[in-house]
């Protein structure tokens, strides 16, 4: 059996640890989590590369926009074509939910979790967790699915499957990399004549009502948890979630964790956004999800180093939480909660409507 490589941090080791342990598992996924690897999956980072944007949408830097995350302003300006908006929108959605595969962590992830119980929270559209093998039933996606088309007004709550619209766009209506060669040919809401859009958060417009049946029961898996007389142990795999939709995936999977007390933890994976509040079981690891593949070393084993580091990191933070309740500094969390009044998870999902 290997043991642990030496360059392993406190960090990793302590999380190896309170993974194997774990009964159930948490995953709460940030964009960073659908990031590519340039060197194994090259021309695919269109959130952030210029040059891989450029491959995938030639006309619209002649627009302006220049990544996809920049696109995100795009239906709100007035100077850029319907056209060039539209078939933007179509491209984009065949490549993300339909062309690109997931990256290898997803996989790398799905064998970490095992055959244990488990849930999925992710701010991703892109459906990768479904395409790479975890079960629909088990994943709650509160900012949407590109697999869904709604109208842009919306004229009613219905949705309707992306594919039904993107088989009756033709190559000479919409180039694969182009725009649309007429107004006419951009795609209409069945029911009002109106533009269309992919169905993801993005304005008061969003449908999130055929989502309602994963929040519930996401919602009544932790409650289950909390219920539960058996005390298995949770461990919360937060991978790639920043600070730009928190109230979806890093404050609901602190206050999960605080809520069911020493039988949680919470691993927070984060290239640069890794702080964790001290009065948890947690650990920041400085990462992407390329760190999966040292988490998955050993998680059957019992190493001495393991528990060492996790002594190390909890005695860490105790020692900063003493600090700052000398000095009657609150956390971020409870600046908060005193801001709004609760940072309670049940109630961070159930706004999401």
């Amino acid at each position: 059996r290997p043991s642990a490589p030496p360059a392993l941090s406190a960090e990793v080791l302590a999380a190896r640890k309170w993974i194997r342990e774990a009964d159930r598992v948490l995953v709460v996924a940030g964009a960073g989590m659908s990031a590519y690897d340039s060197k194994t999956q090259p021309g695919m980072n269109v959130y952030v590369s210029r040059e891989d944007f450029k491959q995938h949408y030639p006309d619209l830097p002649g627009c302006g926009f220049n990544t996809a995350y920049e696109c995100m302003g795009l239906f709100g300006d007035p100077r850029v074509p319907r056209e060039a908006v539209f078939g933007y929108l179509f491209n984009h959605i065949k490549n993300m939910r339909y062309t690109f595969p997931p990256n290898p962590g997803y996989v790398l992830l799905r064998d970490l979790i095992g055959d244990r119980d488990y849930f999925v929270v992710t701010s991703n559209v892109d459906g990768c967790f479904e395409r790479a093998g975890f079960e629909a039933k088990r994943i709650y996606t509160p900012q949407g699915d590109w697999s869904y088309i709604q109208c842009r007004k919306p004229c009613s709550k219905q949705v309707w499957k992306a594919p039904e619209f993107l088989s009756k766009i033709s190559n000479e209506q919409l180039p694969r990399k182009g725009i649309f060669k007429n107004e006419k040919d951009i795609p209409r809401c069945p029911n009002c004549g109106g533009y269309v859009m992919g169905n993801v958060r993005g304005g008061d417009w969003f449908i999130h009502d055929h989502f309602l049946d994963s929040q519930k029961a996401l919602i009544n898996w932790v409650n289950e948890l909390k219920a539960s007389k058996k005390e298995e142990k949770l461990v919360v795999i937060e991978v790639g979630a920043g600070f730009n939709t928190p109230v979806v995936t890093r404050f609901p999977a602190e206050s999960i964790v605080r809520d069911l007390g020493e039988r949680a933890s919470l691993v927070r994976i984060n290239p640069a956004e890794n702080e964790v509040p001290v009065d948890l079981k947690a650990v920041g690891i400085p990462a992407g999800w390329q760190i999966f593949q040292a988490l998955q070393i050993c998680t059957d084993g019992h190493s001495e180093e393991e528990k060492k580091s996790e002594e190390h990191v909890l005695d860490r933070s105790r020692k900063i939480l003493q600090r700052l309740n000398s000095a009657n500094k609150p956390q971020m969390w409870q600046m908060i909660q005193g801001r709004w009044g609760h940072f309670d998870w049940m109630t961070f999902f159930k706004q999401l409507r």
